[in-house]
């Protein structure tokens, strides 16, 4: 007598199951792959996080949005020599913020991904295909290199503007808030496809 290893079902020794069907060969040599595949799965390193950075940065993105809105609405007010400075220290501020929310998006729509049955595509068009990650990247790039050039000149088209800039706006009727609630706006939407890019470099190297 011998027993099934997969259904336990108790029999005269054969060759195979009378009860579920398995070959018992075949099936010794399928768990046998599976341990051999098993010893060369690296688990990976647990994901160690920084609260220190965790902090430094929500810090950071409260106190950025609180004083471009304070901008916005003249509770900040200096003199137009100053101006420049205060554009070139928001860039600043963009970029490093950038390098935080970038890679946190990317983690956030990685897991939204995994709680639907739809797969990061549309239409057979993936993220994580190379043209894909090429599109996104370079959308994003000129995205924030238009950012980058409007506030390095104080010059922005503004949505309210009708073929006025910013600047020109600015001048006019004093508003510096039209030109930074425009500025946001290009850049949160500059950031979205550098999210996607981002998202699809991650989703490629868990496929290799």
């Amino acid at each position: 007598m011998m027993q099934c290893p997969k259904c336990k079902f108790e029999q005269a020794a054969s060759e195979t199951c009378t009860n579920c069907g398995i070959i018992f060969s075949r099936y010794k040599e399928a768990q046998e792959r599976n341990k051999e595949i098993a010893k060369d799965i690296r688990p990976s390193p647990p994901v160690q996080k920084n609260i220190g950075n965790d902090i430094l940065f929500y810090s950071m993105c409260v106190i950025f949005v609180a004083v471009v809105f304070a901008r916005i609405i003249f509770f900040i007010e200096f003199p137009v020599f100053l101006d420049p400075y205060f554009r070139l220290l928001m860039l600043g501020a963009m970029v490093w913020l950038g390098f935080g929310i970038v890679p946190r998006g990317g983690a956030l729509f990685a897991r939204l991904d995994q709680k639907t049955d739809t797969r990061w595509g549309l239409d057979g068009f993936n993220v994580y295909d190379k043209k894909a990650i090429f599109i996104f990247s370079a959308f994003g790039l000129v995205l924030f290199g238009y950012l980058a050039r409007a506030l390095l000149s104080g010059s922005i088209d503004c949505f309210a503007g009708r073929n006025q800039t910013c600047h020109e706006i600015y001048d006019s009727i004093a508003d510096p808030g039209e030109f930074w609630v425009t500025a946001l706006v290009y850049y949160f939407v500059a950031l979205i496809p550098t999210i996607v890019a981002f998202m699809g470099v991650q989703l490629r190297r868990n496929r290799e």
